[in-house]
């Protein structure tokens, strides 16, 4: 049976991953910092969890150990989906609260990959689940337009470090999407989670290095440099 792990697990696109893949016969461990969440998908059959909070110094080495205790020895894919967003100026952003957002956003799905590389199979995936905000101004979330766009420069620099171990890296850029992230706030024309998860398990198929979702939302990677976007509104 192949094994996958997927960060944000305990909802949005994350908790539709985890069941399209079990699915499709997987054996998915979820990561996430929601547990009753977590729990409720511990009902269906393949699944295992584990909580961890991304943005905690050492939680990519105490996920491997986690792993390791749980005798899984291989993971066919590494799904990097966790994310939060922080609605205000950057003058009124915290150095906590900046650190916070990076480490969840940018440095965590990084030393992750890094930490659970070796347990990845010739053939394996590694997907990143960054966002289109990775090229247009969001006024009104500046701070994670700007780790989107950290980790979209890291993910490509990274499949062509993975490569020669014959990982494939899978970026995926979707639009704003209608889940909880947006804490009840969803801007209009928000996609759905389901496209996403869709659109990500057959990237994965297909081994495509990346997908916007939906399609048309790659051209915003040919607009001039940053187009500003508002999405208006406030947490």
């Amino acid at each position: 049976m192949n094994n996958a792990l997927v960060t944000g697990a305990s909802g949005g696109i994350g908790k539709l991953i985890v069941k399209r893949l079990i699915e499709q016969d997987y054996f998915v461990i979820g990561v996430g910092r929601n547990e009753k969440s977590l729990r409720e998908l511990s009902s269906l059959r393949n699944f295992d969890y584990i909580i961890a909070d991304l943005s905690k110094r050492g939680v990519a080495k105490r996920i491997r150990r986690e792993l390791e205790q749980r005798g899984v020895k291989k993971l066919d894919i590494l799904i990097n989906n966790a994310g939060f967003a922080i609605a205000k100026p950057l003058l009124e952003q915290s150095e906590e609260e900046l650190e916070k957002l990076f480490k969840v956003n940018v440095i965590a799905p990084i030393l992750l990959t890094k930490e659970l590389s070796d347990m990845i199979p010739r053939g394996g995936k590694v997907v990143f689940v960054i966002s289109a905000a990775a090229f247009v101004n969001t006024v009104d979330l500046p701070s994670y337009g700007a780790a989107k766009a950290a980790l979209h420069y890291m993910a490509v620099n990274l499949e062509k470090e993975l490569k020669s171990k014959n990982i494939y890296v899978i970026k995926v850029y979707p639009r704003q999407v209608a889940t909880p992230f947006w804490h009840e706030k969803v801007p209009k024309g928000s996609i759905s989670p389901e496209e996403v998860a869709d659109v990500l398990l057959k990237a994965i198929k297909k081994n495509k290095s990346e997908v916007y979702v939906p399609a048309y939302v790659r051209l915003v990677k040919y607009l001039p440099r940053w187009p500003v976007f508002d999405y208006k509104f406030k947490f």
